[in-house]
């Protein structure tokens, strides 16, 4: 604006009369002073407004600033709520599961107490809730409760002395009625009619009792309440069923059953042939070379019937092999003599090795029999597996034992048979090799005696 006032001073002073100059002036400058004091206001207004605009500029800063930081406080704050509900969540299932692994332990300990109760003892109905599992887990708490309530009860039972109604096998197997008597683990019994009564003893299953009736005078004044002295298995009836299962060898005989008569027949058969054989050799005694060409200068020096009878008295097989080898060598043919050692030597052989080798057999064959008598007492147990199957594991590892018998029974003769062949054969052996050794010395002896003769030194 003032440079247009300007330009407009400038026309007027060029193109306009000095007199109208004047005029025209005054009113430009009013003009322009007052188109100056409109600047100065619009400009005051201006920095007025810009001052108000900045305030509230700064302000709105301030608010989104505090905004900012509630909403960071916010995210945080939610950040928070949401991790402990996680927690919180971690903790329930947490909690749900201990909650139903003890319900489960509750629930398989019910069962197993409702399954140990004595033969003829009662129901307890508050083990109906682990026999039956309610879906509903409120319903299914109240049961493990009960069931807990039941199991306390019955450990406070199991510290004092209770009696309760059961049913015991006798010797007949005839199931009586009665009562037992129950101090912990240890269990009497007296029947209704007070004519039976001893020590109960469970089986494996728990589904059946068996009655000793060995103490059966002090068991019944325990029941009268009088004092008595009883016996106590603190084993439950293992030791005593222990005690029965140990075998004796003659029903060992009777539960091996038929393969163990071979395989004794064949024991008795390798025992005699072996102390047959140790006898035989026993007896041999090994001469000395010096005994043997003692005997060749006897012969060659004419004495032939005292070199037969001092052979013949040789405790030894060479005492069989030298008069057959001195007849051979009549006029000095010591290669017939030779040959007539080495078949006597043959028939040597023969009578020293008799009967071994009914040993090694036996020793071979034993536990051969009792692995078949083994495989048909298996096959006998499998049989009666597959049809009454596998719920008593005592009958199949009873069946099992009988069938391992025979097994035990060829190890048995067999291990000796094999230690007696071995150490008979090695005997044998060295008695052939000596009388070999010995025949040949005699022999050397004859050529020597036929060298020197022929070719005699000066």
């Amino acid at each position: 604006m003032f440079r247009s006032t300007l330009h407009a001073l400038i026309f007027l002073a060029l193109f306009i009369p000095l007199g109208a100059q004047d005029e025209v002036t005054s009113k430009l400058k009013s003009d322009l002073d007052d188109a100056q004091k409109r600047l100065t206001a619009q400009r005051d207004l201006q920095a007025t407004e810009r001052r108000e605009l900045s305030e509230k500029i700064t302000a709105r800063q301030q608010e989104l600033l505090v905004t900012r930081r509630q909403a960071e406080l916010s995210r945080r704050s939610i950040t928070d709520q949401q991790a402990f509900i996680n927690k919180l969540r971690n903790k329930e299932y947490a909690s749900k599961s201990e909650v139903q692994t003890l319900g489960e332990s509750l629930r398989s300990f019910g069962v197993q107490q409702f399954a140990n109760r004595l033969p003829g003892q009662p129901d307890d109905p508050r083990y109906d809730g682990a026999l039956n599992p309610n879906p509903d887990d409120n319903v299914a708490l109240l049961n493990m409760l009960s069931v807990l309530e039941a199991s306390i009860e019955h450990l406070e039972n199991a510290l004092s002395v209770t009696t309760s109604p059961a049913q015991a096998s006798d010797e007949n197997s005839e199931l009586i009625s009665g009562e037992v008597l129950s101090f912990g683990p240890v269990h009497y019994f007296q029947s209704d009619d007070k004519s039976l009564a001893g020590s109960y003893h469970l089986s494996q299953s728990k589904k059946v009792a068996t009655l000793d009736e060995e103490d059966a005078e002090a068991v019944k004044a325990l029941f009268s309440g009088k004092e008595a002295k009883v016996r106590i298995d603190i084993t439950a009836g293992k030791a005593r069923a222990l005690a029965d299962i140990k075998s004796d060898p003659l029903s060992l005989f009777k539960k091996g059953g038929a393969w163990v008569y071979p395989i004794i027949f064949l024991a008795f058969a390798a025992l005699s042939c072996a102390a047959k054989k140790f006898l035989q050799l026993r007896k041999i005694k090994d001469p000395n070379d010096e005994k043997i060409e003692q005997l060749a200068d006897l012969f060659l020096s004419g004495n032939r019937k005292d070199s037969y009878q001092q052979a013949r008295a040789l405790h030894h097989p060479i005492a069989t092999v030298l008069p057959e080898t001195m007849n051979a060598l009549v006029g000095e043919k010591t290669d017939l003599g030779e040959e007539v050692l080495y078949e006597r030597l043959i028939q040597v052989k023969g009578s020293l090795r008799r009967w071994l080798p009914f040993i090694a057999v036996t020793a071979a064959t034993a536990p051969l029999l009792g692995l078949l008598g083994t495989v048909s007492g298996l096959i006998k147990t499998f049989s009666v597996i597959a049809v009454e199957g596998t719920g008593e594991a005592q009958s199949i590892s009873g069946g099992i034992s009988e069938a391992l018998i025979t097994t035990l029974f060829g190890l048995t003769v067999a291990i000796p048979a094999f230690m007696a062949h071995a150490l008979l054969s090695r005997r044998a052996r060295g008695i052939e090799q000596n009388t070999e050794r010995l025949g040949l010395v005699f022999l050397n002896a004859i050529r020597k005696h036929q060298v020197n003769s022929q070719h005699p030194t000066e």
